[in-house]
C-alpha cells in the first residue's frame, strides 16, 4: 500500500499529466491534419513557451519529435504556443486546401472537451 505522502503526490500530479496529454494529443492532430504539398507547411509548426514563435523554419518533415520534447519541457504556469508563421497558413485553415477543407486548428479545437476527457480517463 502506498504511503499517504506518495498518494498525495500522485494526485497532485494529475492535472499536469492531463495538460501534457492534451497538448500532445491536440498538437499531434493539428500536425496530422495539416495539408502536404511540399511538406513545408506541416514542417513549420513550432512549439514555444511564454510567447509565440516569430520566424519560420525550413523543415519539410512533420515536427512530432519537437512537439513531444516541447510538451516534456513545458512547466505548469507557462503558456504553450503552437505556431505556424507561413504566410499562407490562414488560407489553409479556412479551406484553401482540398486536403483540409475544414482547416486543422478549428476542427481540433472543437474536439477539446473530448480530448481532455480522454486524457483524464487515462489516470
Amino acid at each position: 500500500m502506498k504511503s499517504w505522502n506518495l498518494a498525495i503526490k500522485d494526485i497532485s500530479e494529475y492535472p499536469e499529466k492531463v495538460v501534457r496529454g492534451t497538448l500532445l494529443s491536440m498538437g499531434s492532430k493539428i500536425i496530422k491534419r495539416s495539408p502536404v504539398d511540399t511538406g513545408r507547411f506541416r514542417g513549420n509548426w513550432q512549439f514555444t513557451f511564454g510567447a509565440p514563435a516569430m520566424g519560420q523554419v525550413s523543415s519539410t518533415t512533420a515536427p512530432n519529435g519537437e512537439l513531444m520534447q516541447a510538451v516534456k519541457n513545458w512547466q505548469s504556469g507557462f503558456a504553450f504556443y503552437m505556431t505556424n508563421n507561413l504566410p499562407y497558413g490562414e488560407r489553409l485553415e479556412y479551406g484553401w486546401s482540398k486536403q483540409a477543407p475544414q482547416g486543422m486548428v478549428r476542427i481540433t479545437l472543437v474536439e477539446y472537451d473530448m480530448i481532455i476527457e480522454q486524457e483524464a480517463q487515462k489516470l
